[in-house]
């Protein structure tokens, strides 16, 4: 069975790995950086790192694993859950 991407998340392909991608803007470096901090502890509790970049503004988050040689389902899992912390953080800033 194939595996249900969440919405607004794109694949890439690199060295024949596929990725889960996406990108969150914020207001400033700082909020950015924030919510990146928040999802390296996520990570971290989940045992399961992704590959994050942080640009003034801009958080780019990469979910894939590393054993499965591509996405699994908890690349999903974390993808939905990195989506609803985003979703979280801008209805508080309003």
């Amino acid at each position: 069975m194939a595996l249900k991407y969440p919405e607004g998340w794109g694949v890439i392909n690199r060295d024949g790995t596929q990725m889960l991608s996406r990108a969150y803007e914020f207001d400033d470096f700082t909020g950015a950086m924030s919510f990146a901090v928040w999802l390296g502890e996520v990570a971290d509790e989940y045992g399961h790192h992704p590959e994050i970049t942080v640009s003034w503004g801009r958080t780019h988050v990469l979910w894939w694993s590393h054993d499965e040689g591509g996405i699994s389902s908890q690349d999903i899992l974390l993808a939905e859950k990195t989506d609803w912390s985003y979703l979280q953080r801008q209805v508080r800033s309003c």
